[in-house]
């Protein structure tokens, strides 16, 4: 069948891909010229299959009167009427049962995410700096880092003392009494999402069964007799006998727009990109919520979650604080010329991806991955290609359904 793919992120590059190779005729639409334009151009690198956990938890809720108060500066929130409704579906996830049920679906789609993957580069040879370098968790609160040794990986991990974390990775500049502890999860893997994006683009352009609309606005979606049909554009007016939103922090206004209300609000990211080889490890400051990739190079520094409506522009106290943050911790970032980006992450209350049919017939959703798109974006577009030809899904399905929200 002819499938629209709307968004070429990178949920939405693996998507057509998936549609494509499973012998649908695909269009895919973005309003830029070019792939990963967006939340996709310079996250935080990290392939973090063992480390799910969502962002509402019950830690999280004893958290929010001080962000809500400006007193956690990882977090900054300004409220704003999508933002209270959309909290009120934050405090309902933040339970113990809540949490194990997210955990645990998005373990599964991790698991088919990184399986996908492996089996795309054994078809694709993509160059995008994938390794398994292995992921290092600090923590510098003693409360989480034993809440984090009782979570169920499914992987092998070790709890490390702060010592054992400065011994593991070298290129720390961490003092050992700054740190209660870390997790070490060798498996672990980063790439270049922008690469993988461009160099996959480059194979979707050669892709007999792929029709590109790139640098087209979408003006308004068609529907008939309740059923979306087709969309209108600035370059002209698309049909399909079914469409997949994956525009990210965008999918929430074209699915209102046919009639969907979805639970998404634009989380903000910051990252900068220092030259060199600093780290061998792939490093997480946990309390902070910065994450330190090596990839080719380079050491992408990432972090941060600003609830603050839809604002794309670069923070410069964000790009200081990286600054900061990637000098005390690896000794680089304090001068020169870092990349410094900013980009929206589609977040849900309950940080699962909405993946699967919409109410409105013939629109399908891949949207919601939050921080993980990099990391779920392979196992998303199975499961959304295993729903659209009726197969067995990959993993489970219902956590990831609209319907949960209802």
């Amino acid at each position: 069948m002819k499938i629209g793919i709307l968004g070429a992120g990178v949920v939405g590059l693996t998507s057509a891909w998936w549609l494509a190779e499973a012998g649908h005729q695909v269009v895919l639409v973005d309003r830029h010229s070019g792939p990963a334009a967006e939340a996709s151009a310079a996250n935080g690198g990290q392939l973090s299959y063992a480390f799910v956990a969502p962002f509402a938890s019950p830690a999280m809720l004893r958290k929010l009167p001080g962000m809500l108060l400006g007193g956690d500066d990882a977090v900054r929130v300004s409220p704003d009427f999508e933002l209270i409704g959309w909290g009120l579906r934050f405090l309902r996830a933040c339970t113990g049962a809540e949490v194990d049920r997210t955990v645990a679906a998005q373990l599964a789609l991790a698991a088919s995410s990184r399986a996908e993957l492996a089996l795309l580069m054994q078809e694709v040879p993509l160059d995008f700096g994938l390794r398994t370098a292995g992921k290092l968790v600090l923590f510098r609160d003693a409360g989480e880092f034993a809440t984090a040794r009782q979570m169920d990986a499914q992987v092998e991990q070790q709890a490390l003392s702060p010592q054992e974390c400065l011994a593991l990775e070298p290129g720390l500049r961490i003092k050992a009494r700054e740190l209660v502890g870390g997790v070490y999860t060798p498996s672990e893997q980063v790439g270049d999402c922008a690469a993988f994006c461009g160099q996959l683009f480059a194979r979707l352009q050669n892709h007999s069964n792929v029709e590109l609309r790139m640098g087209t606005s979408i003006t308004k979606p068609e529907l008939t007799r309740g059923r979306l049909t087709a969309i209108e554009t600035d370059t002209g007016r698309i049909e399909a006998e079914r469409f997949v939103v994956s525009f990210g922090a965008g999918s929430k206004a074209f699915a209102r727009a046919c009639g969907v209300s979805l639970p998404i609000y634009p989380m903000k990211g910051h990252s900068i990109t220092v030259p060199g080889d600093a780290l061998s490890h792939s490093v997480t400051d946990h309390s902070r919520k910065i994450v330190f990739a090596p990839l080719s190079g380079a050491t992408r520094i990432a972090g941060f979650a600003d609830f603050k409506g839809v604002d794309r522009g670069l923070d410069p106290s964000r790009i200081a604080e990286l600054r900061a943050a990637s000098a005390g911790t690896i000794g680089e970032g304090a001068d020169g010329d870092v990349a410094p980006w900013a980009g929206l992450r589609p977040q849900t209350p309950d940080s699962r991806p909405i993946i699967g049919p919409s109410p409105v017939d013939g629109l399908y959703l891949n949207t919601g991955q939050g921080g993980l798109g990099w990391t779920l974006a392979c196992g998303s577009a199975r499961l959304l290609t295993d729903l659209i030809d009726g197969k067995p899904p990959s993993c489970p399905a219902q956590p990831f359904s609209v319907k949960r929200f209802s």
